[in-house]
C-alpha cells in the first residue's frame, strides 16, 4: 500500500544538502520506493521501536509510518555509524 502522505523532517532536509550528489540521488531512489512500499525498511527496535530504517550505501533513513494515514515522515538521515545515538 503506497503512503499517501510523504513528509521529510525540515532538519532532515537540510541536513540532506550536505551530501554529496551522488549521495542525493540515491536518497531521492530511496524516497520513491519507501512511498511506494512504506514497509520496505527493517523495524527498529529499543528506543526507537516504532520507528524503521531504510539502508541507502553508508547511510541510514530514519523514518516512522501510520498506516491508518497512510503517512510517512523521515526523521533523520545520518551516517550508519551515528544514526541511532
Amino acid at each position: 500500500m503506497p503512503a499517501k502522505v510523504f513528509i521529510v523532517a525540515k532538519k532532515t532536509d537540510k541536513s540532506f544538502l550536505k551530501f554529496p550528489k551522488k549521495i542525493q540521488e540515491k536518497i531521492i531512489n530511496a524516497y520513491k520506493i519507501i512511498q511506494k512500499n512504506p514497509l520496505s525498511g527493517s523495524k527498529l527496535s529499543g528506543e526507537l521501536e516504532g520507528y524503521y530504517k531504510y539502508r541507502v550505501g553508508d547511510y541510514r533513513l530514519v523514518y516512522t509510518f501510520d498506516p491508518k494515514a497512510s503517512e510517512v515522515v523521515v526523521v533523520k538521515i545520518e551516517h550508519r555509524q551515528g544514526v541511532y545515538r
